[in-house]
Formats: C-alpha cells, sequence, structure tokens
C-alpha cells in the first residue's frame, strides 16, 4: 500500500499523510466499529455530565484479531520507525471514533499529565507506567457538509506562504487551512491522516499539541485514533 508525506510543522513534529488507508480497508473498519459504539469517555476527567459535554462522540475499541485492524496497525508501527523500542512500547489499541451532526471534542491533550498503569498490568502488580507517545488520526469516511475540522491553535505552518494548505494533487481541493483564531485546521478527507508526537525529550507531555475536534455541521464523520505507547519505570 502506498501513501504520500506532506510535512506541516518540525516542532512540534506534525505530519500529513495522503491515502494511508484505502477505501476498501475503511469500508471494512467501519463495518467493524459501527456494531461496537459507545458513547465517548473523557480520559481522566472524572464523572459527572458536565463533564461529558467536552466530548460528545461515539467510539469503539477495535478488535486487534480483525484482519484490516491488524494491517493498519501494522502500517502504522513502520510509518513510526525508531519512535517505539522494540520489547518495551507497543501500538496501543486502535480506537474508532463517529461525529454526527453537531458532535465535537473540545480542546484536549491527548497525553496524560502522569503517566498511567495498564488495568491488565495492576491486576498482577506490574508497576510499569506509559504514556501516548503520538498520535495518528485517520479519517475513514465523511460526508459532512461543514465544520468537522481536526484544529490545532498552537501549531504554525513550516512553509507560512502555502497559507492555503496542500491541495494533494492538481485540482484537488485544500485539506488544511490557517484558522481564523490561530493555528492550523485539518479537513476530514476519507483516507487520509494527522500525524503528531505527543511527548517532549524528557517523556513530558508538550503542550503544543493541543487539539479540537470542531463540531459537525450536517453528515458524519468516522475516524481512527492510533496511539502508540511508551511505557517508562520498571518492568
Amino acid at each position: 500500500h502506498n501513501y504520500t508525506t506532506q510535512l506541516i510543522s518540525f516542532s512540534p513534529l506534525v505530519i500529513y499523510i495522503h491515502n494511508f488507508v484505502s477505501p476498501s480497508e475503511a469500508t471494512s473498519l467501519v463495518t467493524t466499529g459501527s456494531a461496537l459504539l459507545q458513547p465517548s469517555p473523557v480520559t481522566g476527567s472524572g464523572t459527572g455530565a458536565d463533564l461529558s459535554q467536552a466530548r460528545t462522540s461515539s467510539s469503539a475499541p477495535m478488535p486487534a484479531t480483525d484482519h484490516a485492524v491488524a494491517c493498519v496497525l501494522s502500517r502504522a508501527q513502520a510509518f513510526l520507525g525508531t519512535l517505539l523500542a522494540p520489547g518495551r512500547d507497543d501500538m496501543g489499541q486502535m480506537q474508532m471514533v463517529r461525529y454526527t451532526d453537531g458532535q465535537k471534542f473540545d480542546l484536549h491533550h491527548d497525553w496524560f499529565k502522569r503517566p498511567r498503569v495498564l488495568d491488565a498490568d495492576a491486576r498482577v502488580g506490574r508497576k510499569r507506567m506509559y504514556n501516548r507517545a503520538a498520535t495518528l488520526f485517520v479519517t475513514l469516511q465523511s460526508n459532512i457538509t461543514g465544520g468537522g475540522e481536526t484544529w490545532f491553535p498552537g501549531v504554525k505552518a513550516v512553509s507560512p506562504q502555502d497559507r492555503d494548505g496542500d491541495k494533494g494533487g492538481e485540482g484537488e481541493e485544500r485539506v488544511w487551512r490557517e484558522h481564523e483564531e490561530g493555528g492550523l485546521a485539518f479537513k476530514a478527507v476519507p483516507g487520509n491522516a494527522v500525524f503528531w508526537v505527543n511527548l517532549l525529550e524528557d517523556g513530558t507531555g508538550d503542550g503544543r499539541t493541543l487539539h479540537a475536534g470542531l463540531p459537525v455541521e450536517g453528515g458524519v464523520k468516522t475516524a481512527l485514533n492510533i496511539w502508540p505507547r511508551r511505557f517508562f519505570g520498571p518492568e
């Protein structure tokens, strides 16, 4: 499977990927995930209806045994190169997310303020901790009529003269734009992905990766979250 990349920002590292998943893979993944969708949780926010209003989408954990899931995870791992340490880090569990009319995810970071212990590790007394080293956000399907962009208020393009975003080919529609409140907003284009590194060199979270899923204004957007995990501490 062939895809192409566009460097958006050096620091933080943000890369736009064209054609990361094929139409047939997207269809298969959506079919698998649709049966598993539940209201999206907000990790580490506690409980309460007010807190849940920050994230109003639906989401589903994707089974690693599914052929399309395994294929895309393998492709993502190859894309990461040396970001993960073999035998220590892993790709985590893929999550499918769906936004319908009016749904959104307010400004947030994907990394955790404090590294966490996996539930499976905690059950057996294992003390290693993890954080989300990076994010691959892959759009599977989108028929939205407006909104639905992924907005990074703290990211600036490497090439400021390219203010209309890359068009990915002659006559094609732009895939990102400068947002009116600062930063960059990426359009939900089926098959394409945005990749960014969440952690600084010392393992702490990079505040510049703050981002939001802007409200969908008609239609449906279905996407994948891939959160590679970096582990810390005793094995």
